[in-house]
Formats: C-alpha cells, sequence, structure tokens
C-alpha cells in the first residue's frame, strides 16, 4: 500500500455522538484527513457545490433532509461513500449506488478500519492507473521499452535506461532517475528489441546503454558509479564502439 496516500473524507450524520465518534475514527486513522462533519445534509451539499470535495463520504442512511442513498446520487463519481446505519436491509440498497462499504450501528474501530481499508485499497489501483495513464502519454511520442513488472505494464523510454543486469529468469532494469524494476525476463530475449547501436551486452549479465558510460578499461565499464565487467565472449571491442558511439553523437 501507498502510505504516502491521504484521504480526505466528510461525514454526514443528524446523531451528535455519531458525529463525534466518527471523528474519532477518523483521528486516529493515519491515512484520513477530516475536511468537515455535518449535522445537515444540506450545507454538505453546498460545500460540494462551492468545491469542497472529500474523496470519500461517511453517511448515515436515515436522515431527516435527505437520505443517504438519495445524497450519494448527488456526488461526482470521484467521491465514494460508506453508508453508516442501524438498519442491515439498508446494505443492498447501498451497494446499488456502488458504496464501497456500509457500517452497521454501532460500530466499532475494527469495522471503520476494515472498510477504509477497502477504499484505500480503491484508490490505490485508481492512482496507479492514472500514473500509468500519464506515463503513456508522456512517452508515447519516446521509442520505450514495454515490460511488465509484478501485475503493471510499463513503458520505460530507451534513453532512461542506463543497464540491465540478469538474474537468472529475471532481468533488473536500472534507470537515470534511481529506480529499479525487476521483469520476468531472460537476457538473451531483452537484448534482441533494444537499439543495437545503443545497449550492448558485455558479459553474460549485463547490458549497458553506451551512453551511460562513463569510463571504459579493458576489463570494465563504468555506469552508474558502479565498475561492470567485460567477459571475453560478450565485450570484445567495447571500448572502440564506445568512442564511434560518441563521435556519432558528436556529429
Amino acid at each position: 500500500m501507498n502510505t504516502d496516500r491521504i484521504i480526505t473524507c466528510s461525514i454526514v450524520e443528524d446523531e451528535p455522538l455519531a458525529v463525534h465518534l466518527m471523528e474519532e475514527y477518523v483521528t486516529k486513522t493515519p491515512y484520513l484527513k477530516l475536511l468537515n462533519s455535518y449535522l445537515d445534509a444540506e450545507l454538505f451539499l453546498v460545500d460540494i457545490q462551492n468545491g469542497n470535495i472529500p474523496d470519500l463520504l461517511f453517511s448515515d442512511i436515515q436522515m431527516p433532509q435527505y437520505n443517504g442513498i438519495e445524497l450519494s446520487r448527488l456526488l461526482p463519481e470521484t467521491t465514494k461513500v460508506i453508508f453508516t446505519t442501524a438498519y442491515s436491509q439498508y446494505a443492498i440498497e447501498g451497494f446499488k449506488v456502488n458504496a464501497l462499504d456500509y457500517l452497521l450501528k454501532p460500530i466499532s474501530y475494527e469495522d471503520f478500519l476494515t472498510a477504509t481499508e477497502k477504499v484505500r485499497a480503491w484508490f490505490e489501483k485508481e492512482d496507479k492507473l492514472q500514473q500509468a495513464e500519464t506515463l503513456i502519454k508522456e512517452h508515447e511520442n519516446r521509442p520505450a521499452l514495454q515490460i511488465k513488472t509484478g501485475r503493471q505494464t510499463l513503458l520505460i523510454p530507451f534513453d532512461e535506461i542506463t543497464r540491465i543486469e540478469g538474474l537468472k529468469d529475471y532481468i533488473k532494469i536500472f534507470c537515470k532517475n534511481g529506480t529499479k524494476m525487476l521483469s520476468l525476463m531472460r537476457m538473451k530475449n531483452i537484448i534482441s528489441i533494444l537499439p543495437e547501436h545503443e545497449f550492448e551486452r558485455i558479459h553474460k549479465s549485463h547490458i549497458i546503454n553506451l551512453s551511460a558510460i562513463t569510463a571504459c578499461d579493458s576489463n570494465f565499464v563504468v555506469v552508474d558509479g558502479q565498475n561492470i565487467p567485460i567477459s571475453n565472449k560478450y565485450g570484445k571491442n567495447i571500448k572502440e564502439k564506445w568512442i564511434h558511439y560518441l563521435e556519432n553523437m558528436k556529429i
């Protein structure tokens, strides 16, 4: 889980004691930030119209001005809902309006935490999807390597990769910004899809980006401040290739 993700929330309840309890629970939960509490649903709607939109709403279902189901239908899609109710029969209605969970009164902190963890997981998934979409848009005009890491598919621009290390059936990709990523792939497969004029395999376990070399000897090259060994099988003429690459870059 991304522990840095803060979820803003609001509480709509017509019972002061219930509001107080929920406020206590929110305060105890590090990844939640309370924007406001309301005994009147209409005041909450006014705040929504003024742009004070929470990520999450805790709402009672039975209230005098609006019931919670009606209120949830007036919310922007970006706001998720957890219903609080004393009546279990409202649960089915709650899920019909895409509530992420409901809490049955009296509400224990354990049940509260279980419900908010679901919300946290939902926002984490959405954040990753947005990051992936942003990455694709940023790199759509740059030649890039597409890899799977965990459950994600990522695009890594070739010019961001400094070196690749083979770890049996996996590869570890090192990037200019210090990021390291593991992907289930063999060295012979990855070298076949890298631009051959930019990348060179110098060892059974090492592929380097020629542009990332800062020094070169007969036994090793320096990339990312690390000495990367050169083997007789793969690293022949690497110094000449590096110099040739630098000369072409000057043209």
